[in-house]
């Protein structure tokens, strides 16, 4: 099973996640809830899901509207084309820091994670967050490994690939003055 946050990749914004379950039966008999009360189905399949007893919140602020929403609006393909801009502009940015001197990835990261630190030190990565925190960028501050380094998240629907090469000319000339 496999339960992704929806905020991150399909523009579903706060508060949306998507649950793959290999076998239901298991998911049904934790979180089943059932009662005299409570208005039974009859026979539940595949194609007549009881999912109120999926503890998938369906309801509370129409999460799972919002997630439909962009589908819809989208189709597989856009949500597909979107989440591929952001991977690109990462694995670009990521090229860009394994060419420079100037800086190092602490880690190796996938999709639109780039971590990144300067080779000058601490004091230096964390002048390097300041400046472009200044300059308006959303950079998170990070430790890894016990050292400073720069969380780089790429995949807002506003982000081109012209301001990912701007920010960093912008990372390059903090660098080397």
């Amino acid at each position: 099973s496999v339960n992704m946050n929806g905020s991150k990749w399909f523009l579903c914004g706060f508060d949306s996640a998507f649950l793959w379950v290999r076998d239901r039966k298991l998911l049904l008999d934790v979180f089943s809830a059932s009662g005299v009360f409570m208005a039974e189905v009859g026979e539940t399949s595949i194609y007549n899901p009881e999912f109120k007893d999926w503890s998938v919140p369906l309801g509370r602020r129409f999460r799972a509207l919002r997630i439909w929403m962009v589908f819809e609006y989208f189709g597989t393909s856009g949500v597909r084309s979107y989440i591929q801009q952001a991977i690109d502009q990462a694995s670009w940015l990521r090229s860009k820091i394994e060419e420079s001197a100037l800086f190092e990835q602490p880690v190796q990261t996938k999709f639109g994670l780039v971590c990144v630190r300067s080779v000058k030190g601490e004091e230096t990565t964390q002048q390097l967050a300041k400046h472009l925190s200044d300059l308006g960028y959303g950079i998170a501050p990070s430790k890894i490994c016990e050292k400073d380094a720069l969380r780089i998240a790429l995949g807002s629907a506003a982000t081109t690939q012209a301001h990912v090469e701007q920010l960093w000319k912008d990372m390059v000339t903090f660098a080397e003055h």
